[in-house]
């Protein structure tokens, strides 16, 4: 053997542990993305499978727009005027429309009461 031939041999036995560990590593990395892209994929199938059949539905975009008080306090009485009761009364002016839309329930109450004595 010339002693290039001899010096490229001792080269590859000196470095056959890193080689190795090179291919190793690169082995495991592929391994890893490919599962990973694998785990995508059916992440993917199984979302679009569940928004088709109606499983689940993505949150629709809203658009937020701030109330004045007064629309607030036209939704809360029409709210209590329903008969909604976890609607707390907090303003003067909601306590009057309560006390108000009590006192009206009251009145058509007595108005059909006469009517059915009639």
């Amino acid at each position: 053997m010339s002693q290039a031939k001899v010096d490229k041999y001792k080269q590859e036995k000196y470095n056959r542990k890193n080689v190795k560990k090179k291919s190793n590593v690169k082995k495991i990395s592929g391994y890893i993305v490919a599962t990973l892209v694998v785990i995508l994929f059916i992440g993917y199938l199984g979302y679009s499978v569940a928004v088709a059949t109606g499983l689940y539905t993505p949150p629709a975009t809203t658009i937020h727009r701030e109330l004045s008080d007064a629309e607030k306090e036209s939704i809360r009485n029409v709210m209590i005027q329903n008969g909604n009761s976890d609607v707390k009364v907090t303003t003067s002016a909601a306590k009057e429309n309560t006390t108000t839309a009590k006192t009206e329930k009251t009145t058509k109450s007595t108005e059909k009461e006469t009517t059915a004595k009639k």
